[in-house]
Order: structure tokens, then sequence, then C-alpha cells
């Protein structure tokens, strides 16, 4: 495994979807990753509205009234692309079977819980600079994933073993839903086609030697 040079670090930002509904049986439990642009490309930490405009475009759509999962993903790409100047290409895979889940407004009987986990603090890197915009972001989400009817939980900048705690309990959380999402954001890096999210504690002097102790694998 090569190591991990600085300019190779990028931006990341991914909305991850856990569901458990059963009319979507072919998916059940099977995770479904958003990602804010295309694999190994950096996402913006601040456009006009202070952030990503994967989050700002997230926000603006929550905000309506009614919506199904493919009008969100369509308009997701399309708002993505227009707030970045055409800098970031979210990929989202396209899944015929939650195409008519109704997002907007939700379903009474429906349990809808969420995690906003951020990072945003690298000031303990040398020439990593923090993100102040992913900050931003983790209020904002939460606040239009609250109106959603989703429960959320928000997380900043925690450590590695406040990260495996984090995850671990949020795990069992989403067991018990029908809709579980996952937001985070912070300095990722791709190595042999691998792609790791990155905590502010990450030593970065040691490159990828650490990757597996100290970074989110993340599935893609």
């Amino acid at each position: 495994m090569r190591y991990v040079c600085l300019s190779l670090v990028k931006i990341l930002t991914i909305f991850i979807v856990l569901q458990n509904i059963t009319s979507c049986a072919r998916l059940k439990n099977e995770p479904l990753y958003l990602y804010a642009s295309q694999k190994g490309k950096q996402t913006l930490d601040n456009d006009e509205n202070g952030g990503n405009p994967f989050a700002s475009a997230i926000v603006e759509l929550l905000a309506h009234k009614a919506l199904v999962f493919k009008e969100f993903r369509t308009a997701l790409i399309n708002l993505t692309q227009v707030k970045s100047e055409r800098l970031q290409m979210p990929e989202i895979p396209d899944v015929p079977d939650l195409e008519t889940w109704q997002l907007l407004p939700k379903n009474v009987s429906e349990k809808r819980v969420a995690l906003v986990l951020v990072f945003s603090n690298y000031s303990v890197a040398e020439l990593i600079h923090s993100l102040p915009g992913a900050k931003h972001d983790m209020y904002r989400i939460a606040a239009a994933l609250n109106k959603a009817g989703f429960e959320v939980q928000t997380v900043i900048d925690p450590d590695s073993e406040q990260v495996e705690a984090t995850l671990e309990e949020f795990a069992k959380r989403s067991s018990t839903s029908d809709i579980a999402v996952l937001y985070t954001t912070g300095h990722g890096v791709e190595v042999n086609g691998v792609t790791y999210l990155l905590p502010g504690d990450y030593p970065f002097s040691m490159g990828s030697l650490a990757l597996k102790e100290r970074a989110i694998h993340l599935q893609h």
C-alpha cells in the first residue's frame, strides 16, 4: 500500500440510506450510498449558503411538502451541479425498488432515525485545513432531517474511540427503524480504489499505514 500524500486528501461528503421497508424487501438492510461528488473528486466546503453544495441541495429538497425518492435523487444531482457550478457530480445509484418510497411527507407509521457525523476540526494536522462549512452543515442538515420526521443525533469531531462507539449505537438504533440515514463529511482519501474518511485526530504523518486502525473504511 502506498503512502497517502497530503495532496490526495479531499473533502468527502456522503449521505447513506439504510432501510428496512417491507415493500423494498430486495434492498432490506443494504445501505445505499449517495456521494456528493464523483469517486476520487473533491467536494466544496463553502458555497453561497456557507457549506457544501450537496448539503445545500439536501436542505432545499427536504423543505418540500411532497417528494418521492426518484424525484429526490434526480433533483439532488441537478441542484448539486448548479450550486457547485458543475464542480460536483453526485454519485447516486439508480434503485428502481426505492423510486416510489415517499420521503415527504413522512408516513405516520414509519420510524426514521438519523446520525449526522461531521469532522470539521483538523487543526492538529499540519498543512490540512479545517472545514468550518462542515460544522455549519451539521446544524442545517440535522434541522432539515428533523423536519422530515427523523430522530436526529449529531456528533462533531469525535476521536477514534468515540467514532466506534457512536457507530455501534447508531447500528442498534437503525436495526429497529424503517429508515436510517447517516450523513457524514470530513477529509477523506482514496487508496487502491478504497475510500476512507479521516477523523481530525488521524496521524497524517504516518500516511496510509494508519488507515486500517484510525480511518473509517467506506464501501462504494
